[in-house]
């Protein structure tokens, strides 16, 4: 009995060292193929979980329960009003962002640009996404960054917000704020400071101040901070500059989908200390959602509605790198001020590029105010398609011709 079982038990060993040989040398031959495979299932999960910045699907029917919802709320007037500084803070909705864009010279009359912002997307997982670009007026040259992270980068503050990353800040509280950033060859420290009351933008009409109807979209809060003065220091290709300005801080917030969405934005600060915003939404087939702006000076703002306004573009640049042809040189004409103005870019190639973050690309960048008034500011241009070029016919096809 003992010497089957220990031949049986012997008989198993060997047979089950022959497989292990078997399968190391197939591990062996084939093991290039294995690592690959695994890495490539790693980076999808990675990319789906941490990466990936286009909304996740949510079913239609959910879709639409969120949409009455939100539409019977604003008609019944639930949805509460912009309470400040309070709602500087972050808050448990789908999209958000904090956004800085402004004008800076040195004491010896060095012009510069710059904008910098925080993308807080909260869906199946949350993630924080910071952007920012710097440009040099009289070489023409442009420094970008970005990054992003999962989770919210927030200190949990409720009177207002600290976003933190790395070398990342934006952190403001009422009327003083800070924004520092830094990437290759450049950094930013600014401190701002508003002694003007916050503009709280508002479609002709509509119920709640601060509140916009995106239609299909959504529904999103938008308060701004138009013209904060600003000091501070910027360094440069290792040159470390005292700085001073004008910056427009932006805060927006609520449960909508901004990649639904394509739209130019203008923030346009005149010589005459008046501050204008207009915003022109489309959907991705171009379909017209919503145009409104603002106009506030000396204290009192109006809110303006798309018969209010008069956009036009008279040329376009067409980006090397992404192919997609934005429209430039733009005529904006506000009957009821007085204004008939021409807003030009102050360079053209200020694609910002952030596939590697947001998976999309968008012009972004400072502009020239001319015409009946003189002034300066900020365009932003979202949410296009690189042109499709036409078919080439076939060498054959011609040859027959």
């Amino acid at each position: 009995m003992s010497t089957q079982i220990t031949s049986s038990y012997g008989g198993r060993r060997h047979s089950r060292g022959k497989a292990h040989a078997g399968s190391a040398r197939w591990f062996r031959r084939y093991r290039w193929l294995v690592i690959t495979g695994w890495l490539a299932i790693l980076m999808v999960v990675v990319w789906v979980l941490f990466m990936r910045s286009e909304p996740l699907p949510v079913p239609s029917g959910a879709a639409s329960r969120v949409a009455t919802l939100a539409s019977a709320s604003a008609d019944a007037g639930l949805l509460p009003p912009v309470r400040l500084p309070a709602d500087d803070a972050v808050h448990d909705k789908l999209t958000e962002w904090w956004y800085y864009s402004g004008h800076l010279q040195t004491d010896s009359g060095e012009k510069y640009s710059f904008h910098l912002a925080s993308f807080l997307r909260r869906g199946t997982l949350t993630h924080t996404v910071f952007h920012g670009s710097l440009l040099d007026h009289r070489t023409e040259k442009r420094y970008t960054e970005q990054a992003r992270t999962a989770g919210n980068p927030s200190d949990g503050r409720r009177d207002g917000f600290n976003l933190t990353f790395g070398k990342w800040q934006l952190q403001g509280n009422g009327e003083k704020h800070l924004a520092r950033m830094a990437g290759k060859d450049f950094s930013l420290d600014l401190q701002l400071d508003d002694r003007n009351a916050p503009v709280l933008h508002q479609a002709p009409g509509t119920p709640v101040a601060g509140l916009l109807d995106f239609a299909a979209a959504g529904k999103s809060y938008y308060t701004s901070r138009p013209r904060m003065t600003a000091h501070g220091t910027l360094t440069v290709e290792g040159q470390r500059k005292a700085v001073r300005g004008e910056v427009w801080f932006d805060h927006q917030w609520g449960d909508f989908e901004a990649a639904n969405l394509r739209w130019n934005w203008f923030a346009l600060q005149l010589t005459d200390g008046a501050d204008i915003m207009i915003f022109e939404l489309f959907d991705r087939q171009g379909k017209p959602v919503q145009r409104m702006g603002t106009y506030a000076r000396n204290g009192t703002v109006t809110a303006l509605g798309d018969a209010d306004i008069a956009l036009g573009s008279t040329a376009s640049w067409m980006s090397p790198e992404s192919g997609v042809r934005y429209p430039l040189d733009w005529t904006v004409a506000i009957p009821s001020q007085g204004l008939q103005l021409q807003v030009d870019p102050v360079i053209r190639a200020s694609e910002f590029d952030s596939r590697t973050t947001t998976l999309n690309v968008y012009w972004e960048g400072a502009v020239k105010v001319s015409g009946s008034h003189n002034g300066g500011g900020f365009m932003e241009l979202s949410g296009y398609e690189p042109v499709k070029e036409p078919a080439k016919e076939p060498a054959s096809a011609k040859r027959k011709k």
